[in-house]
């Protein structure tokens, strides 16, 4: 007996599945996740990264406003050859340079001594090894500051290069309207091998975020190679009390302590980059992100906040992308990838290369899954083993 015909009504009761079109309970929560890790990222690369990415950073340099150098150095004998004839040669009509000689146990004393003459606008300062007290940058840096004649100080280390005449001046200009603190841009020298890389990569993101967030109000912290302040605002910081037992991080902590939106601007001018000598190996470089982490706990809590939050996005993102497409939802996971491809990543790719990323920023996605491993490893690493002091 032939089953009975079927109406073309009773197709309409056999359920139809498109691919990724039905969600099950579990993909439809990390679909929810995964919108939520758009908008926070939306909240950062919009509202805050947008502002580097697309704004223009030329600024009028200020060649009339005194300004003291100050450069903390130990044993950099060599560094400082290098460093003092181009600073000396800055296009600025009032400046001095303070190079405090942090116990050097090189000829870095002879060194300066035997420049001075040549230079009259270096004033060398001494500090001598004592066994009886072990103290980081702070103390250099504090008698730097004191040995200053002017009240405007922008500080850079011996490591560092100037990347053209005007770096005083285009950084000085960041002091208009009444702004105590400038905050500025230090990338790292370009050499062969994957440490230089990672550490320029590294470098890169790290001054999008303080920059960006900077000209969005919010500034949280500086390099102490490239960063300008007055010297009453550092003399009435009370961090460096609070945190004297730290190994490093004296220019972070300081500028998150009393850094606001009203006394503080970026400064992302390519002439007043500092570029820094590359670090020698993975090891050091390294060592380097691991002190990093332990200063940043000592942020306000607001701002540890954000920057918890940030890459937890990015790592919350990419995984529920991941697990959609596993699950079969294709749909839903290209809807996350487009986002992040579409608009994430080149807001970030344009940010770096206002700073001077270069074909660095083809890179930026690869290396950003790697740091969205190799971060946390890190961070454990230092909950497991303190990092060692420096210096």
């Amino acid at each position: 007996m032939m089953p009975p015909a079927r109406g073309p009504d009773s197709f309409a009761a056999i359920p139809f599945r498109a691919p990724g079109a039905t969600l099950d309970l579990t993909a439809t929560l990390v679909f929810y996740l995964m919108a939520l890790a758009v908008l926070v990222l939306a909240f950062f690369h919009l509202g805050i990264f947008s502002r580097l990415a697309f704004r223009k950073q030329e600024v009028v340099p200020d060649r009339d406003l005194p300004v003291s150098v100050v450069v903390c150095a130990r044993d950099e004998s060599a560094a400082l050859q290098q460093l003092i004839p181009l600073l000396m040669d800055q296009d600025h009509r009032e400046f001095e340079l303070v190079v405090v000689n942090d116990r050097s146990q090189d000829d870095t004393w002879e060194v300066l001594q035997w420049m001075r003459p040549r230079y009259p606008r270096l004033n060398p300062v001494n500090i001598q090894a004592d066994e009886k007290f072990s103290y980081g940058k702070k103390i250099a840096l504090g008698v730097g500051v004191r040995s200053a004649k002017h009240s405007h100080v922008l500080v850079t280390d011996a490591d560092c290069l100037p990347t053209g005449r005007d770096w005083i001046s285009t950084m000085a200009a960041g002091f208009r309207d009444g702004r105590q603190i400038v905050i500025g841009h230090s990338p790292y020298e370009v050499r062969p091998g994957i440490t230089s890389v990672l550490e320029r990569y590294d470098g890169f993101v790290k001054a999008v975020q303080y920059i960006s967030f900077a000209q969005a109000g919010l500034p949280y912290m500086g390099v102490g190679r490239n960063m300008a302040f007055t010297s009453d605002l550092f003399f009435g910081a009370k961090g460096g009390n609070r945190h004297r037992q730290l190994m490093s991080g004296d220019d972070d902590l300081f500028i998150n302590e009393v850094a606001r939106a009203r006394n503080t601007s970026a400064i992302a001018d390519t002439r007043s980059y500092m570029t820094t000598r590359a670090t020698p190996g993975p090891a050091v470089w390294l060592r380097r992100k691991r002190r990093h982490y332990t200063t940043a706990r000592f942020y306000r809590f607001g701002h540890q906040l954000l920057l918890t939050l940030l890459p937890a996005a990015r790592l919350v993102l990419w995984a529920t992308i991941l697990y959609l497409a596993f699950a079969g939802h294709f749909r839903e996971a290209l809807a996350g990838l487009l986002v992040e491809l579409a608009v994430f990543l080149p807001i970030g790719m344009l940010a770096m290369r206002r700073l001077g990323a270069g074909g660095l920023i083809w890179l930026a996605l690869p290396l950003e899954w790697l740091f969205l491993l190799l971060d946390p490893c890190i961070y454990i690493s230092t909950l497991i083993i303190k990092p060692k002091r420096w210096k």
